[in-house]
């Protein structure tokens, strides 16, 4: 998930029932197996009360940047959104590298 990315935020009030999808989607974020995949990519993650929306945002490699409202989202949504990019930046690395 974090291969082609430089830096991905994630902004949410801990105890906001609208924060859960966030949550787990963090979670899953700083497994050992995503940190390992780029070890350089920065996350940051801003717990508050005052932040009103739960929020991700993720910059990639290509200088491409995505900012996600997650209040309505499930975690899956947020890690399908998250990676689209990420799969097309690895489809045209595989492209490059073959051709």
């Amino acid at each position: 998930m974090l291969k082609y990315m430089d830096k991905i935020i994630v902004s949410f009030a801990p105890l906001n029932p609208k924060s859960r999808s966030v949550r787990a989607f963090m979670q899953q974020l700083i497994t050992d197996g995503n940190r390992q995949s780029n070890a350089k990519c920065n996350v940051v993650i801003n717990m508050s009360d005052k932040i009103a929306k739960p929020t991700v945002e993720a910059f990639y490699t290509n200088k491409a940047t995505l900012k996600l409202d997650t209040e309505t989202l499930t975690a899956a949504e947020i890690v399908k959104d998250v990676n689209r990019l990420s799969k097309r930046l690895q489809l045209e690395e595989d492209i490059a590298q073959s051709g």
